[in-house]
C-alpha cells in the first residue's frame, strides 16, 4: 500500500501529504500495480536466497561425506566445484569469486614502473606505455581497476626492474572477501550445455 500519514493522506515523492481525493485514479492504479509486483519480487528474492543457502549447505555436506568416505582431508570446500548426475545430462557448478584489493606495496610497484617508463622513454612502444599508465588510473571513487593492474603481468616485457614490480604487485594482493555463484545446466539433444537462467532478466 502507498505510504500514508495518520490522517490517511498519501505521501508523495517530495514527502508532502496529499488527501486521497486529490490522488488521480491513474496514480492510484499505478501505485497498486507497482506495490503488488514489488511484493512478488521480494518474495521471489527471499525464496532464491533460501534456495541458494540450501544448495551451498547440501554441497558442503556432500563434500564432507566424500572426505569421510575416503578418509582424507582434501580441503574439498575450497575453490570451484562441478557436479553432474550419473548420466552426465545435468550438472551444477559452484564458482567462488574472490574480491581483492592492493595494500601499500602497490604504490612501491608503481614507482618502479614509472622508473621503467622513464628508462624506456627512447625507442619504446607507446602502446605499452599507454597500457601501463591506463592500468593505474582511478575511477570517480578513487578505485583502481584491479583486472587492468593484474593484466600488466601478461605484457611480454623482459626487464629486471619490471619483473620486480610485478612480484611486488602480486605480494600486495589482499583477499577481502568472496562470494559463491551457482549455475545449473542441462545437456540438449546435440550435446550442448544450456544454462538454466535464474536471473530474471535472462528468463
Amino acid at each position: 500500500m502507498a505510504i500514508k500519514d495518520d490522517d490517511g493522506r498519501w505521501i508523495d515523492a517530495a514527502g508532502q501529504p496529499v488527501p486521497p481525493k486529490y490522488v488521480s485514479p491513474v496514480d492510484k492504479k499505478r501505485d497498486a500495480l507497482v506495490e503488488r509486483l514489488h511484493k512478488t519480487a521480494m518474495d521471489l528474492n527471499k525464496r532464491l536466497s533460501v534456495f541458494r543457502r540450501k544448495v551451498l549447505d547440501d554441497v558442503e555436506k556432500y563434500l564432507s561425506d566424500l572426505e569421510t568416505h575416503y578418509d582424507v582431508e582434501a580441503r574439498t570446500k575450497e575453490g570451484n566445484k562441478m557436479l553432474s548426475n550419473f548420466s552426465n545430462s545435468i550438472r551444477m557448478e559452484v564458482r567462488i569469486n574472490k574480491f581483492i584489493e592492493f595494500d601499500e606495496r602497490l604504490a612501491l610497484a608503481k614507482s618502479i614502473i614509472d622508473d621503467c617508463i622513464r628508462k624506456w622513454s627512447k625507442g619504446s612502444d607507446d602502446k605499452i606505455k599507454a597500457l601501463v599508465m591506463d592500468a593505474f588510473k582511478v575511477d570517480k571513487k578513487g578505485n583502481i581497476d584491479r583486472d587492468r593492474v593484474l593484466g600488466l603481468k601478461k605484457l611480454n616485457i623482459k626487464d629486471k626492474d619490471w619483473a620486480k614490480a610485478m612480484d611486488i604487485i602480486y605480494d600486495s594482493i589482499v583477499v577481502v572477501g568472496s562470494r559463491a555463484y551457482l549455475r545449473f545446466s542441462t545437456k540438449d539433444e546435440n550435446g550442448r550445455w544450456e544454462t538454466i537462467p535464474l536471473d530474471i532478466a535472462a528468463c
